[in-house]
């Protein structure tokens, strides 16, 4: 029986699906999350970890005969590619050619529009403006990470809950944190003391401070006007990606994917009513590693 293993690779975890050739599911879980970023010898050895994590859960049920694999970070055509393909072949034991290695985007594309259709904006732990063309041409807005910009991610929407909450505190001591959204964030946090806060930021990486996005989101539901105000920004700021594919490839349907984009109803409103032109508008969730899996699952 020929397996399919497919990979979604976030900032947040790494999503694997193993299908067999009719297409179903046989097995699926989570490692730690795996990432491009393969620019000094500990971040490669980490990856050959995770990789090798992977490979351990996979193979209790089957060896895959191909993998297809979308990872945050990663460019087609660079040596990174060219590295985790290696990495692949040689734990999962497999030829190169039995492996096609991506970024992320590619297969979250893939798993709503054919190529050139549609525009794709994406907020999870970050955010991207995305489209793929019929010639495999990529064009992307966004997506420079955190230091830059990552406007309406996960992180960017946890930043700003945390500034806004830590601001009034400085302003009027005890009015941040017992708001509903300081109370939120306090619970993940673990506690309200500056030396909490700065562990858990400080201590941790671009997933663990996106993780804390949910919290706005909770905040939110509960009706607290400043989580409910970051919330529409967002959507403000990941419209911008669209509209900037918009105006340069013209109309065409938009999907609003990712974790982050459904936090609350917000802010899918505030992204829809922000768009340039009357499009097809796609707000549902898609799994990207089963789309991965049934590519995989077809390599001959």
């Amino acid at each position: 029986m020929g397996l399919g293993l497919g990979i979604d690779a976030g900032g947040t975890a790494t999503r694997w699906r193993l299908v067999d050739e009719n297409g179903q599911r046989v097995a699926q879980g989570s490692v730690a999350p795996l990432t491009g970023h393969l620019f000094s010898a500990a971040a490669e050895e980490r990856a050959r970890q995770i990789v090798l994590d992977m490979a351990q859960a996979v193979m209790k049920s089957g060896r895959p005969m191909g993998i297809v694999a979308g990872i945050t970070g990663l460019t087609r055509d660079t040596p990174a590619e060219a590295t985790m393909r290696a990495l692949f072949a040689e734990i999962f034991e497999l030829s190169p050619d039995r492996i096609f290695v991506a970024e992320d985007m590619w297969i979250a594309y893939l798993s709503y529009f054919t190529l050139g259709e549609g525009i794709l904006v994406y907020s999870g732990t970050g955010s991207i403006g995305y489209y793929l063309s019929e010639k495999k041409e990529v064009i992307r807005v966004g997506g420079r990470g955190n230091l830059i910009d990552d406007g309406g991610s996960g992180f960017w929407i946890a930043r700003e809950a945390l500034k806004s909450v830590l601001r009034t505190e400085e302003e009027s001591p005890g009015e941040g944190w017992t708001t509903k959204l300081g109370m939120c964030l306090s619970e993940a946090l673990g506690g309200t003391d500056w030396n909490v806060v700065r562990s858990y930021v400080y201590g941790g990486d671009r997933g663990k401070i996106g993780s804390l996005a949910r919290s706005v989101g909770e905040a939110a539901h509960k009706g607290d006007e400043t989580a409910l105000r970051i919330l529409r920004e967002a959507g403000e700021e990941l419209a911008r990606l669209a509209n900037c594919l918009i105006k340069r490839l013209g109309p065409r349907p938009v999907a609003l994917v990712g974790g982050s984009s459904r936090l609350h109803p917000v802010l899918a409103q505030a992204f829809q009513r922000d768009l340039v032109a009357k499009v097809e508008f796609i707000h549902s969730d898609v799994d990207a590693a089963f789309t991965a899996a049934h590519l995989a699952a077809s390599v001959r």
